[in-house]
C-alpha cells in the first residue's frame, strides 16, 4: 500500500508539471493568434512555455502565486493570487461537495431501488431516466432550470428559488442541481447494473436459503461487493462535476474557481490561470488516490496487486 501511494503521489507531481506546463503553452499560442501578424511558432512557444514553467514553480514552492488585478478602472487594484484562490475555493468545494452528497443519496437510492425490482416497469424507468441524465448538457439542464422558475414566478406570483447570486441558502439549490444531475444518473446506473449482477451470484441464493432478511442480504453481501464499481462510478462523477463547474458558476454567477478561472482565460491572466487550473486538477487527483486507497480496503485482490 506504502509503495502504491507513493507511486500515485509521484504521478500527481509530474501531472502537475504537466497542467502547468499546458496552461501557461495554451494561454501563449491564444494571444499569438490574436496579434496584429498571428504567429504559431509552435517549438518556440514551447520553449518559453518550459521557461515560464520552471519559473512558476520556483516561485510556488516559495508561496508566491504571482498578482492578478481586480476592479475596473480607476477602481483596479493588484491582488495575490493566492488570495483569490483562497477565496474563491471554499465556494467552489462547498458547491461542489453539496452537489455529490445530492447525487450520492438520491443516485444510490434510485439504484439501489431499481436493482431489488429489477424485473418491474420501474427498473426500465430508472434506465430511461438516467440516460437522459448522462447525455443532458450542463448549460442546457441550467437553462432549462432558469426558464421554469421564471414561468413559475410569472404564473404564482412569488419565486422558489434565486435564480443567481452567492449564498449558503436557497441560492445554492440551483446550481447545485445542475452539477448534481450527470453524476445522479451516472450513480443510479452503476449501482443498478453492479446490484443486479450482484444479486444474481450463487452466495445471494445461499444466503437467501439460510433465511437472511432481503435487508442484511442487501447490507452485508450485495452492496460490499459491488463497492469497487459504485465509489469508481463516484470518480467519474467527480470528473463529470469539475468539467461542468466552470459552465455552471458561470450560468447562477456564483463566485467560485470556476468563473475566475474563465474570467482568467479571458483576460489572458496566466498567473491566474495556472495557479486555479493547477487547484482543480491537484484537487481530482488527490481525490482520485483516497478513492484508489479505499478500493484496496474494501477489495483484498486489490490490495494484492501492491
Amino acid at each position: 500500500m506504502g509503495r502504491f501511494v507513493l507511486r500515485r503521489l509521484v504521478f500527481i507531481v509530474v501531472v502537475c508539471v504537466a497542467i502547468v506546463f499546458f496552461s501557461i503553452f495554451g494561454l501563449r499560442m491564444s494571444v499569438n493568434s490574436v496579434a496584429a501578424r498571428p504567429r504559431y511558432d509552435v517549438v518556440g512557444t514551447a520553449r518559453y512555455a518550459a521557461r515560464d514553467t520552471g519559473r512558476y514553480l520556483r516561485r510556488a514552492l516559495q508561496g508566491d502565486l504571482g498578482q492578478t488585478s481586480q476592479g475596473r478602472g480607476a477602481s483596479q487594484r493588484a491582488v495575490p493570487v493566492t488570495t483569490v484562490v483562497r477565496e474563491t475555493y471554499g465556494k467552489s468545494m462547498g458547491l461542489l461537495g453539496f452537489s455529490l452528497l445530492i447525487a450520492a443519496c438520491f443516485g444510490l437510492l434510485a439504484g439501489v431501488v431499481a436493482a431489488v425490482r429489477r424485473r418491474s416497469p420501474l427498473a426500465i424507468l430508472t434506465l430511461t431516466l438516467t440516460l437522459l441524465g448522462i447525455s443532458t448538457p450542463s448549460f442546457f439542464a441550467a437553462l432549462l432550470l432558469q426558464v421554469g422558475e421564471i414561468q413559475w414566478l410569472r404564473v404564482f406570483g412569488f419565486r422558489l428559488v434565486p435564480l443567481g447570486g452567492f449564498g449558503w441558502d436557497a441560492h445554492i439549490i440551483l446550481p447545485a442541481l445542475v452539477l448534481a444531475a450527470r453524476p445522479l444518473a451516472q450513480l443510479a446506473r452503476v449501482t443498478y447494473m453492479s446490484l443486479s449482477e450482484t444479486l444474481d451470484q450463487d452466495y445471494v441464493r445461499t444466503a437467501a436459503a439460510k433465511g437472511l432478511s432481503g435487508l442484511q442480504i442487501l447490507r452485508v453481501h450485495a452492496l460490499r461487493n459491488a463497492a469497487v464499481p459504485i465509489l469508481t462510478a463516484v470518480g467519474v462523477s467527480l470528473r463529470f462535476s469539475l468539467g461542468s463547474l466552470p459552465v455552471v458558476e458561470y450560468y447562477f454567477n456564483w463566485p467560485g474557481l470556476g468563473a475566475a478561472l474563465l474570467d482568467g482565460i479571458r483576460g489572458r491572466d496566466t498567473q491566474l490561470v495556472v495557479s486555479l487550473a493547477l487547484a482543480l486538477g491537484l484537487t481530482f487527483m488527490l481525490i482520485n488516490l483516497a478513492l484508489d486507497v479505499i478500493y484496496r480496503l474494501i477489495d483484498p485482490r486489490l490490495r494484492e496487486m501492491g
